[in-house]
């Protein structure tokens, strides 16, 4: 039975069909790939804005604040000035406590750890104020030590402080990187999806086509036109015919599934776009110098802090391997070889960077490679950030152990619970006990001092004041075992909540053998005086009474001319007699004086005046004592003297033209009292004013002014005994005021 056109034409729709339904399935499968792509970059970009950033930006805010602590935290421990210390922790310990270094326990642990010590060191400071303010602004060794120490126990915080921000910047570049990877796949894939379904719409259409190309032209034509128009973006709608309207349906629905996909697409590129400005935003403004390279170190990309860190314009025409100092290039080469070779993926290293003016910056570098699966790096990305303060820091602690070693006495430092152990010394300590200091830090207080057994060590460190400092005498057993005699200074410290005992040794044979000789000088002045006392004025005495008996037996015998002379003699005996006492009384006064206690400086002045009352009343003089005399420690005789000396030079170098008037005033000075004695006599001129002071130094003959020319100089030996000074302000022909020093009744009981 032959067969027609018509019969043929359900066979031709089947297969149209077919043609459509594989269409169809095709295109839903090219579309719902598409939509699965989509939606996994849809969900990496979300995922990019809702966790990944914010982990990103929570990561630079904490290396900021950390940089901002290490900065402040050196500020408190190195600081001259208090007010910017004191500020500086402040700052400090706030920073402490921001919200941006709470986000990680680790973090917030070490964070912590570093208040705390930064709360120590603020007291170690304060410490150092009080003792500096005590000695009224001096550089106390105390004070010098607590601020040492206050750097030391900062030191470790700040390589605390750097790793967390080496590991905060590990973090960031790792999730940059893992980003970037994530968001290249997906935009790879999408692009092959693309392209799939492209090569596979073209493929069945031109399969339809060959099959109706004479059965159904027009329609397909039609059809085509619009899919040509779809794939150009055009929006209208063209009709089919009859016949094939249900097909040509499928066809014209399926153009407009690619059109809309198509639009989704372009969105979602849109959207990748943002994402990768906004990773680029943040690489741009990160505090911390981060770098893109290529495998032969040839800068790529550059964000503006590692600009400034080298102080370069742009970085394209950079390499690396040129920027690196060439001694910390040899020590990065092992590790840049077993990054190539795929032994490791990153390395870090404190290196030099050489910038635009040739100078050279410390950064901690961290490098971390890009790589394709197993294939050699193809880029790196290093983050540098600047440890210049810190690695200045560290060559200042180097030069300061330097000096203390070189220091030549002895210093130590003790654990006072391990039975006074030794724990450190310089080499002068070695030097002293004759000893390594190996074999010196294994030793206790017993083995090197016979007069402290292990009960005695603990008794020693019984309820001690904190930064108490204990200045003893003892003796040591040193190489050879000598037994020789030391001083020993012994301070109460603690260094992270544990206590020692530092201070330093001194070998007082010297001084022992200087104190003999003096001790030995005293005894012999001592015998001189008292053979002053006695043998050599009982000789003057008789010379002055046979000479006063020979003028008065035969006065009548002798001319004016005899009697003058005898006369001459007798004064001579006199004046020697007078000075041999006062000499005397020179001598005397350490050996006799008593014990200082407080004394009323009123009552001392009224007893000098009334010791003086006939000169006073027979020169016509005036002694005038200020209201408010203060209490004074002092030996009172002496004190007595002393005033009686400079007031009754007030009376004898009077100015013919007018009457004495003579003050005694006081005015505080620190823990001391200035005593003021003023007159209107003759004046000194200011060349004198030392020479007065020395013994048997006169400025005028014996035939003007009566005297020896030692009564100055008791003034002086009495001040020095209390522990003052004197001196004399004065021009000649306008006065003289005296003035000395005494320690106040109510310090002196304090101490």
């Amino acid at each position: 039975m032959q067969t027609t056109p018509s019969d043929r034409l359900p066979s031709l729709r089947r297969r149209l069909a077919a043609i459509g339904i594989a269409l169809a399935v095709a295109v839903l499968a090219v579309l719902g790939a598409m939509l699965v792509s989509g939606s996994t970059t849809h969900r990496v970009v979300e995922d990019s804005r809702i966790h990944t950033v914010p982990r990103i930006l929570e990561r630079q805010r904490a290396t900021a604040n950390l940089e901002r602590l290490i900065r402040f935290g050196w500020i408190t421990a190195t600081a001259t000035s208090a007010h910017d210390w004191r500020q500086a922790s402040v700052t400090a310990q706030a920073l402490a406590y921001h919200p941006s270094l709470s986000f990680d326990d680790e973090v917030r642990r070490q964070v912590m750890t570093v208040h705390a010590i930064i709360r120590q060191v603020v007291g170690k400071r304060e410490r150092a104020l009080t003792l500096r303010t005590a000695t009224h602004g001096g550089g106390s060794a105390e004070a010098q030590e607590q601020d040492r120490e206050a750097r030391e126990l900062w030191m470790p915080q700040e390589a605390i402080l750097v790793s967390l921000q080496g590991k905060l910047a590990d973090d960031g570049v790792r999730l940059m990187v893992e980003r970037f990877d994530r968001v290249a796949e997906i935009a790879d894939l999408t692009r092959q999806l693309a392209i799939g379904a492209a090569v596979l719409i073209l493929l069945i259409l031109a399969a339809a086509t060959l099959i109706v190309w004479r059965n159904l032209l027009l329609p397909v034509l039609q059809v085509a036109q619009t899919m040509r128009g779809t794939l150009d973006g055009g929006a209208q709608e063209r009709s089919l015919p009859s016949p094939a309207t249900a097909e040509m349906a499928v066809m014209q629905n399926a153009a407009v599934q690619l059109r809309e996909a198509l639009h989704r697409a372009a969105l979602r590129e849109t959207a990748l776009k943002a994402s990768e400005q906004r990773l680029s935003s943040i690489f741009a403004t990160s505090e911390a110098a981060i770098v893109l390279s290529d495998a032969q170190g040839q800068v790529m990309q550059a964000n503006d802090s590692f600009l400034r860190l080298i102080d370069h314009d742009k970085a394209l025409d950079l390499s690396l391997d040129h920027l690196t100092h060439g001694d910390d290039a040899a020590r990065e080469a092992p590790l840049l070889r077993a990054m190539l070779n795929g032994e490791t993926d990153r390395y870090r290293l404190d290196k030099r960077l050489r910038r635009h003016d040739g100078s050279c910056v410390w950064v901690d570098a961290s490098v971390r490679a890009i790589r394709d699966g197993d294939a050699p790096p193809h880029q790196f990305v290093t983050v540098a950030i600047d440890i210049s303060e810190r690695m200045r820091a560290e060559q200042e602690l180097h030069f300061i152990r330097a000096l203390v070693d070189q220091s030549a006495d002895p210093i130590y430092c003790l654990d006072p619970l391990d039975g006074g152990r030794m724990v450190w010394a310089n080499a002068a300590t070695c030097r002293h006990f004759g000893t390594s200091q190996k074999h010196l830090l294994t030793m206790r207080i017993p083995d090197w001092d016979p007069n402290i057994d292990a009960p005695a060590v603990e008794a020693m460190w019984q309820n001690p004041e904190p930064l108490s400092t204990r200045v003893f005498e003892t003796t040591h057993r040193v190489a050879g075992g000598d037994i020789i005699p030391v001083e020993v200074s012994a301070t109460w410290l603690e260094h992270d909540g544990r206590p020692y005992v530092a201070g330093y040794i001194r070998d007082i044979r010297d001084r022992n053998r200087m104190l003999m000789a003096v001790r030995r000088s005293n005894e012999d002045l001592q015998q001189f005086a008292y053979v002053a006392s006695h043998d050599l004025q009982e000789p003057l005495r008789m010379v002055a009474s046979f000479l006063q008996l020979l003028e008065r037996r035969y006065a009548d015998r002798l001319d004016t001319a005899g009697r003058e002379y005898i006369q001459f003699a007798v004064d001579g005996a006199v004046r020697m007699k007078q000075l041999i006492e006062d000499l005397l009384a020179y001598s005397r006064i350490d050996s006799r004086g008593l014990q200082p206690q407080p004394v009323d400086l009123a009552v001392i002045a009224q007893a000098a005046c009334d010791n003086l009352v006939s000169a006073i009343a027979e020169n016509g003089g005036r002694v005038s004592l200020s209201d408010g005399l203060p209490m004074v420690m002092g030996d009172q005789p002496q004190l007595i003297r002393l005033l009686q000396n400079l007031i009754g030079n007030a009376l004898k170098y009077r100015a013919p033209d007018r009457f004495p008037d003579i003050t005694v005033s006081a005015q505080p000075h620190g823990d001391t009292w200035i005593i003021a004695v003023s007159d209107n006599g003759i004046g000194i001129a200011p060349q004198y004013h030392d020479r007065i002071f020395m013994i048997f130094q006169r400025l005028h003959g014996i035939a003007a002014y009566e005297g020896t020319g030692i009564g100055l100089a008791i003034c002086k030996r009495i001040v020095e005994r209390h522990g003052g000074e004197i001196w004399v302000e004065s021009q000649e022909n306008t006065g003289s005021t005296f003035k000395f020093t005494l320690h106040a009744a109510d310090t002196a009981a304090h101490e």
